[in-house]
């Protein structure tokens, strides 16, 4: 789903040029509908104008697994920011606006991912398999492979523990087009708990029984004595 913001054109006007910067204009103070949004929409709407301003006309990718991934956010997040963001008007689906740039745009695009895939060479650690696998997942989801993706990867890798091709091959395997630690540390958290209870349901199965109490302690010493005679 691409989107563009409302009246991008005329407030964000640069020629032949993408800046490292957005204008941010004083008047949405004023603005009663955009202050009424809740806060989760009002702190995302900075961050995907910036995503706007990567291109030229202004849309981006606002699929929910492109801005889970470039936004670091949750898709609770996603839903509870960027739906009221899109029914207020704030941003426009583009595949209205702009039917008619998107028939050029979209090879441009793919030209684009091959050109940036390729200045970007196998990682070390990363098998050559399980390269071409996050390559084929990257091109079939029309995402650009770059540095700052890869060093993400590893970021996030690192935290839950695991190396770069094992983030990647779970990248592959499972269609994402990013990866977070917080996606697969779930997973290991709840299969350890599983582990934990199995130990506590098991504990001592498999050890020696102890002795019943009414066993002869092999330590005990027998103190053998005459009967005394009466007299």
């Amino acid at each position: 789903m691409l989107l563009i913001p409302k009246n991008w054109a005329v407030f964000q006007h640069y020629k032949d040029r993408l800046p490292p910067w957005i204008k941010l204009h004083r008047e949405i103070l004023n603005d009663r509908v955009f202050m009424g949004l809740p806060i989760a929409s009002k702190a995302l709407a900075p961050l995907m104008w910036l995503l706007a301003s990567e291109s030229k006309n202004g849309s981006f990718d606002g699929s929910l697994d492109e801005l889970v991934f470039r936004l670091h956010i949750t898709p609770k997040e996603y839903q509870d920011g960027v739906k009221p963001l899109i029914d207020k008007g704030f941003f426009v689906v583009a595949s209205g606006v702009l039917a008619d740039c998107q028939q050029v745009a979209i090879p441009e695009r793919e030209t684009e991912t091959e050109r940036e895939t390729k200045k970007i060479q196998t990682p070390d650690g990363v098998s050559a398999d399980v390269w071409e696998s996050f390559v084929a997942q990257r091109k079939a989801s029309r995402a650009v492979i770059t540095e700052t993706v890869i060093k993400s990867i590893q970021r996030e890798a690192n935290k839950a523990g695991w190396t770069l091709e094992q983030a990647m091959a779970e990248c592959a395997a499972r269609g994402w087009r990013g990866f977070k630690a917080e996606w697969v540390t779930e997973k290991q958290t709840a299969t350890q708990k599983a582990a934990a209870n199995m130990n506590l349901l098991t504990r001592g199965m498999s050890g020696p029984k102890p002795a019943p109490f009414w066993a002869k302690p092999e330590n005990l010493e027998v103190i053998h004595e005459e009967p005394k005679r009466l007299v």
